[in-house]
């Protein structure tokens, strides 16, 4: 059973939510001197003590780590640590927002035609 499970949801195409996570392996991996490897959509990490993968599919990240009995003291600050990186690159992986179409101010009325001219409101009809 993981001490820590973090999910996240995204939108991002499979390729860069797992770019995102491989990213975020790299960051526990120098933390923390632990080792990774891909299976299919999965990265899994160990090292002494500690154990875990991330899931990646189509529209979540799920992160599950498994602490030894010397860790498990450090588990809110790791849960924090790495919560707080993966929520990170996630936005740094999104697309970049698109920007609002420039608002211009309203174009003054047109003229009213004086009486008379361009209507037909002052004519008797024959």
């Amino acid at each position: 059973m993981a001490d820590i499970r973090i999910a996240r949801p995204h939108g991002l195409p499979l390729s860069r939510a797992k770019a995102a996570a491989q990213a975020a392996a790299d960051d526990l991996a120098r933390e923390y001197e632990l080792t990774c490897q891909w299976e299919g959509d999965t990265l899994n990490f160990r090292r002494s003590g500690v154990q875990g993968r991330i899931e990646v599919n189509a529209s979540q990240i799920a992160v599950e780590i498994r602490l030894g009995l010397l860790l498990k003291g450090f588990r809110s600050a790791i849960e924090q640590s790495v919560s707080k990186r993966l929520d990170q690159l996630l936005v740094q992986s999104a697309p970049p927002a698109v920007a609002p179409a420039a608002v211009t101010p309203d174009a003054p009325a047109p003229a009213a035609a004086p009486a008379g001219e361009g209507d037909d409101s002052g004519k008797v009809a024959a």
